[in-house]
């Protein structure tokens, strides 16, 4: 991946650190080396995850229409 001579270290090698840095992104506090690695700057701390909070559960709401008569229950015997 590197094109420098000398070849910068591989990221399982002492001093992968020093490789070139081919994107830097200092507002998102990250930056991206020649040898593939990723740094994440010291001074970003990355934001705790937000747990999602289930949406709660809408009661619906039956309509009477205005003028219609009115169902009332009414007890009936028990035929024995």
């Amino acid at each position: 991946m590197c094109n420098h001579t000398p070849e910068c270290p591989a990221i399982d090698q002492p001093g992968w650190d020093t490789a070139a840095t081919l994107v830097h992104h200092e507002d998102l506090g990250w930056r991206m080396l020649c040898n593939g690695a990723v740094v994440l700057d010291a001074a970003v701390t990355p934001l705790p995850a937000v747990p999602l909070i289930p949406a709660r559960a809408t009661r619906t709401r039956t309509r009477t229409r205005k003028n219609a008569p009115s169902r009332k229950r009414t007890a009936q015997p028990i035929a024995a």
